[in-house]
């Protein structure tokens, strides 16, 4: 399948009128204002391209973020197996009373350290997507077509986790419930940004495309090669837009399906 760029719905409607109408003795003011519109659409895709990078350093930032979460998480994990395990029986429970007092510490500690961890990762930032902001990307430069990566709360309140009791192996287990609970949440999170990093740089490699091709244009123009604008080259151009947009609606689909998972995961916390 022959690769097409997209350029703006204002480019193109110029661009066609232009290659259908003009008269021969016009050639030079079309000329103009082709080369002046091929250059603003250069300048918007530059802009793009310029968000595309930031968005991209802020989500991968996010990600590792996230990843680092999970871990601190697994480490909360731990301690309500170990924990668990030593008072599965009044004996035990006794006899390990000291081992599980430490389990519950280390637990507590987790917790706080999990909460440091989310707030130190937006630092800097306008948007912690571990905080449950939201971070809106422009796939055009008219903010006709964007991508909202919605965050999710990992602080130990947003997920939920409730006030630890180690004090019965049936208390042990809801704080082993409650970080099981988290980390699927985590991981949701993780998942959603992987998905919108692998988007995010699809787009930029279609506004890439979009730069060379314009560039080849300011330079046809240049050379006073006007008559290679036909319609075919200008099809050529436009048509990469239905691409995009099949591409925008997968993309929302998977994280739609995503967040989906994140409020059944919510109902099920509520209710327990």
């Amino acid at each position: 399948m022959t690769s097409k760029v997209f350029i703006s719905s204002a480019l193109q409607k110029t661009l066609s009128k232009i290659a259908s109408t003009v008269e021969p003795s016009r050639s030079q003011d079309a000329e103009q204002v082709i080369s002046e519109l091929l250059k603003n659409s250069r300048r918007d895709f530059l802009n793009v391209l310029s968000g595309f990078e930031k968005n991209l350093e802020l989500l991968e930032a996010a990600l590792t973020h996230t990843q680092e979460a999970i871990a601190i998480l697994e480490e909360a994990g731990g301690q309500t197996i170990r924990a668990r395990n030593m008072a599965e029986t009044p004996d035990y429970q006794q006899k390990f009373a000291d081992q599980i007092a430490q389990c519950a510490d280390w637990y507590k500690r987790s917790l706080a350290k999990l909460n440091d961890h989310v707030m130190l990762s937006g630092k800097g930032k306008d948007v912690n997507l571990l905080k449950g902001d939201a971070l809106v990307i422009r796939f055009d430069p008219h903010d006709d077509s964007t991508l909202v990566t919605q965050g999710i709360n990992l602080t130990s309140d947003g997920l939920g986790i409730r006030e630890p009791d180690f004090s019965s192996a049936h208390t042990i287990q809801n704080s082993r419930i409650d970080i099981s609970n988290a980390i699927d949440l985590a991981t949701t999170l993780k998942n959603m940004v992987s998905s919108d990093i692998a988007t995010i740089k699809t787009r930029r490699e279609f506004c890439e495309i979009a730069m060379s091709f314009l560039t080849q244009a300011q330079e046809l123009i240049g050379n006073g090669k006007t008559d290679l604008f036909t319609e075919d080259i200008l099809e050529h151009l436009f048509s990469e837009s239905d691409l995009l947009n099949a591409d925008e609606s997968l993309a929302l689909e998977a994280q739609g399906d995503l967040l989906n998972v994140f409020k059944v995961q919510q109902d099920i916390r509520t209710t327990s």
